[in-house]
């Protein structure tokens, strides 16, 4: 089972894969979709990345990067 760090990074990864294809493989509205896809990989790799960060020793909530997005709604 990969760490919550090496987590982080398959989704950013995941994103690169997803963005190449879309720009230089596929074509047609087929790369929209996948660009689209590959966004939101993004979006949620962001979060999920943001989540992991400490704050001075004390683990953060995992809807931190969230909160931030919506205003604190959660």
């Amino acid at each position: 089972m990969p760490s919550r760090r090496t987590r982080a990074w398959l989704g950013f990864a995941l994103f690169a894969v997803l963005t190449t294809a879309g720009l230089f493989v596929i074509d047609g509205p087929a790369a929209g979709l996948l660009l689209l896809v590959a966004l939101v990989v993004f979006i949620v790799a962001c979060i999920y990345a943001l989540s992991l960060q400490d704050s001075g020793g004390v683990a953060r909530s995992h809807r931190a990067g969230i909160t931030g997005w919506f205003g604190g709604w959660f």
